[in-house]
């Protein structure tokens, strides 16, 4: 029967396998009579084209790799607003070989330089001759940075795939960001720094492939102003204070090891070195990060530009780090030396209270106040409860 034959075509695993189904297909598709035909909606979700635009607002390059016919991706990307009647358009399609590929994505980017708005269209029949060529693929990308939006049809998940790798391997800097919803996406989503699957109708693989999952592309935006932003300035001041605080530390424990000959004797009584990372100091950052806030979510969503320090490494980078350090080793030294220097003692008993401990404890506490006060000012909400009481709380003590 029809049935046993097409199941036999499917079961076919070498490359003859959809070549044999399209001839069993062939022969049940005939002698049909035209009876009508139905149509399937495929319309954007509302909330893409403003999504859109506040992305491209914030900076970043957006690429559409889809699976449709060139017309309809690009009559898409019109009305998503991907390309507007402003966008200078270029148009490097049906390659016939790798060296044509070449030529017209040259000529593509002779179009697009010194341009401010502008769009590319590659198809797969393009990136087809032209990945394999290391020369294309650097072409592409200097495309990929001279466009502002690009549209990529008649992909396969792995061409997907491909581009994404091509990107981070063009520019080992860059950040990507794959968004899917369906089965065809999983490759790129999986192959970006950061998946995030949309979802929908088109089943659940993308989802459980993804590292965030979201129900509208629209929600795209507060995810990365909101959330994303927000996050990159803790993960930031979380870094680069934890590390400045135990150096301010560290820095009396080496000036006391040059002063006491090497005798490997402590600085400071252990209760207080212990719970220097556990009490008084660790609950701070968490306070007053966990509930920071530099402007509300409403202006934030409003403000595309607000995203913009993220992408540029503004608040964490070897310059800034390194400054970090250097203000921790000049704090450090200075809450050390100074109550020495003017007790102008260093004799140690270890099981008596006496004028080293005194010291030694108030350049502790100098420290603690140094690194609470210090986290203060960088907090975006200085005057809230969660910012001052934890760092009045952890003072008490002495």
């Amino acid at each position: 029967s029809w049935s046993a034959e097409y199941t036999i075509a499917k079961n076919v695993i070498d490359e003859t396998k959809e070549e044999k189904m399209a001839e069993v297909g062939a022969k049940l598709e005939k002698g049909l009579d035209f009876v009508g035909l139905t149509a399937v909606e495929d319309r954007l979700q509302d909330g893409v084209p403003e999504a859109i635009s506040t992305i491209k607002a914030m900076g970043i390059r957006l690429w559409v790799l889809t699976g449709d016919k060139t017309e309809t991706a690009v009559d898409i990307a019109r009305s998503c607003r991907l390309f507007t009647d402003a966008t200078t358009m270029a148009y490097a399609v049906q390659a016939a070989d790798a060296q044509d590929a070449e030529d017209k994505l040259l000529k593509a980017h002779v179009m697009l330089e010194r341009k401010t708005d502008t769009g590319l269209v590659l198809d797969g029949q393009m990136l087809l001759h032209a990945l394999p060529n290391p020369e294309c693929r650097k072409i592409i990308y200097d495309l990929g940075v001279v466009s502002r939006s690009c549209i990529c049809a008649r992909l396969s998940p792995l061409q997907k795939l491909e581009l994404v790798k091509l990107v981070r391997e063009q520019n080992k800097l860059s950040i990507t960001l794959a968004v899917g919803d369906g089965a065809n996406d999983v490759p790129m989503i999986q192959g970006a720094h950061v998946g995030i699957a949309i979802r929908g109708k088109e089943g659940t693989q993308a989802v459980q492939a993804s590292d965030i999952s979201i129900s509208y592309f629209r929600f795209l935006v507060p995810l990365l102003l909101c959330h994303g932003r927000r996050a990159y300035r803790r993960v930031a001041l979380f870094l680069n204070y934890y590390l400045y605080k135990n150096v301010a530390l560290l820095m009396c424990d080496i000036i006391w090891m040059f002063q006491d000959k090497f005798r490997a004797r402590i600085a400071f009584p252990e209760y207080l070195s212990i719970g220097f990372n556990v009490l008084y100091s660790a609950w701070h950052i968490l306070f007053v990060l966990g509930f920071d806030e530099d402007v509300t979510d409403e202006v934030a969503c409003s403000r595309p530009s607000l995203y913009e320090p993220g992408p540029r490494r503004e608040l964490f980078n070897l310059k800034l780090f390194t400054r970090w350090i250097l203000v921790g080793i000049l704090q450090g030294s200075m809450a050390w030396v100074i109550p020495f220097a003017l007790v102008g003692t260093t004799e140690y008993n270890k099981f008596e209270p006496g004028p080293f401990w005194v010291c030694s404890t108030t350049a502790f506490t100098a420290i603690n106040l140094i690194v609470c006060f210090k986290l203060m000012l960088y907090s975006q909400s200085m005057l809230a409860i969660s910012c001052w009481l934890p760092t009045a709380g952890g003072l008490l003590w002495f």
